[in-house]
């Protein structure tokens, strides 16, 4: 517990406030991250730092498929193409096809 609250309801301010740095370190203190909140905090860094934000993506999209195995090769592609665009012009429309599809 951290004086603020919970790590996790810290990471849910960090993160609605595009602060990666309370973000990352709310995450480390978390322990496991949820597959969405991993999303939230890719697509933040994709919004600072595109180049950092490609690994961290492939990493999400790594743990999708360990997490999700069924999924077909198209649901990867358009997983893997929504991944491509965050921190770009369609980066909201990314992250909400992305986060609709963990539901």
């Amino acid at each position: 517990m951290t004086a603020t609250g919970h790590p996790r309801s810290e990471f849910r301010r960090a993160i609605e406030r595009g602060n990666l740095i309370v973000a990352e370190t709310t995450a480390k203190e978390m322990g496991h991250v949820t597959l969405l909140e991993a999303l939230q905090l890719t697509a933040l860094v994709a919004l600072r730092d595109r180049e950092r934000g490609s690994r961290f993506a492939v990493r999400w999209l790594q743990r999708l498929v360990d997490e999700h195995p069924a999924m077909a090769i198209e649901e990867v592609a358009l997983a893997a193409s929504a991944l491509a665009a965050l921190g770009g012009p369609a980066h909201a429309g990314a992250c909400t096809l992305l986060s609709c599809a963990l539901d």
